[in-house]
């Protein structure tokens, strides 16, 4: 290896092994705490009654989340709910056990609807779910090249798989996650997300 005079393995060169992680880690670890997670613009889409919806999840660290969340864009009618929760990555890219039923927002007004929670999530494949007793519209995130894992569509190649949905009549949600959901391929149906608490 060329050296500059004077030059030796405990300086320049040493320094700049030392230093590797300021230009080489990976800057998707990095996240600005008390700001919510989630992958990048928002898209209203409409949820249809008594369905639960699994968004995928990527956790790419050991976080902590102390908010959970639903921004209703077109409030549903009067005394209708949502209930909000995440599940455990399971078989073959699909939701498996319980990880935390956060609890129930009201739908029937637009706004942010928010759940407080205490969840530390180490890094791994998570599902955000959600589901209503009615059906209001609500923001998604929308960040296609991250959903390629669950794969096309053999009739066309072209239809990425996107989101898991199930039927689930309003209630507590099941656990593990209802068997023989469907692939949804049009939207995101990412309709939670949290907040930041830590980077731990």
């Amino acid at each position: 290896m060329l050296k500059l005079a004077g030059e030796h393995i405990e300086g320049q060169l040493g320094d700049h092994i030392a230093s590797l992680n300021a230009h080489m880690d990976d800057t998707a670890r990095l996240h600005r705490t008390g700001r919510m997670y989630v992958g990048g613009g928002a898209t209203p889409e409409a949820l249809g009654a008594n369905t639960l919806y699994a968004g995928a999840l990527w956790v790419v660290r050991t976080m902590t989340f102390d908010r959970i969340e639903v921004d209703v864009t077109v409030a549903a009618a009067a005394g209708k709910n949502a209930r909000l929760g995440i599940y455990r990555n399971g078989d073959n890219c699909y939701p498996g056990s319980l990880l935390l039923d956060a609890g129930e927002v009201p739908v029937d007004s637009t706004g942010l609807k928010a759940i407080n929670i205490n969840l530390q999530l180490v890094s791994g494949l998570y599902w955000i779910t959600c589901v209503s007793d009615g059906a209001p519209t609500a923001n998604t995130a929308t960040t296609s090249g991250l959903f390629r894992f669950l794969g096309a569509a053999e009739a066309t190649g072209l239809t990425i798989g996107r989101a898991w949905f199930a039927n689930h009549a309003y209630a507590a949600l099941p656990d593990p996650f209802t068997a023989g959901g469907s692939l949804d391929s049009f939207c995101f149906r990412n309709y939670g997300v949290l907040r930041v608490a830590s980077l731990d």
